[in-house]
């Protein structure tokens, strides 16, 4: 085994969770009367870091509607659930999900780092999708998001690890970079099979 991975750091929308924000973002735009568009950024730009905002809890979900309509225009209907939430309910992936639990069954230790916001944090935890893990570094917890460097040396200085000790999974290449500007080892995800082929290489199962 390589021990000079200590830790297996994953995200979970993408990896593990079968989610797509731009899925979400889509059908909620309709809601609001905006056809065709697939995403936020696809309406304004500067939506995408108000839900940057919003997934670190530097708002809430009430000022995100808010400063939402003040960028579009668009008056989001009241309601008096989480519109965040409305259409969140993902799967997990089982191919994932099992290759995680063989790493464990190994001996490795395994935490969450992702980006996500309170309405989906608080699925997760319903559902028990973070069991899995041995620790939860969230940004809407923490403050931080990824790709902000504070985000990963947040994780570094609670595991009290050196960077280079960490393997970062992820299904985001920017995210990836950051984690290897900080000397940790990146692996980009784009499925399990690729996934499990690198974990062999790397002697972790």
């Amino acid at each position: 085994m390589d021990r000079t991975i200590r830790l297996i750091a994953s995200d979970m929308g993408g990896v593990l969770a079968l989610h797509s924000d731009h899925s979400l973002e889509g059908r909620l735009l309709k809601d609001f009367g905006l056809e065709g568009y697939r995403s936020f950024a696809e309406v304004d730009p500067r939506l995408t870091q108000l839900l940057v905002r919003h997934s670190k809890n530097e708002i809430d979900e009430a000022e995100l509607w808010k400063s939402f309509t003040a960028i579009t225009g668009v008056a989001v209907p009241h309601s008096g659930q989480s519109f965040w939430g409305k259409y969140f309910s993902p799967e997990l992936d089982e191919a994932v999900l099992s290759l995680y639990r063989e790493l464990k069954g190994k001996g490795n230790r395994i935490v969450c780092a992702t980006n996500v916001e309170p309405a989906h944090y608080a699925h997760h935890q319903r559902e028990g999708h973070y069991d899995l893990f041995d620790g939860v570094y969230a940004s809407c917890v923490m403050g931080w998001a990824k790709p902000e460097a504070e985000f990963y040396t947040h994780i570094i200085k609670k595991e009290e690890i050196d960077s280079s000790q960490i393997l970062f999974i992820d299904d985001h290449e920017e995210n990836c970079e950051a984690a290897q500007n900080l000397g940790m080892r990146a692996f980009l995800f784009k499925d399990v099979v690729e996934l499990r082929w690198a974990l062999v290489d790397m002697e972790l199962i």
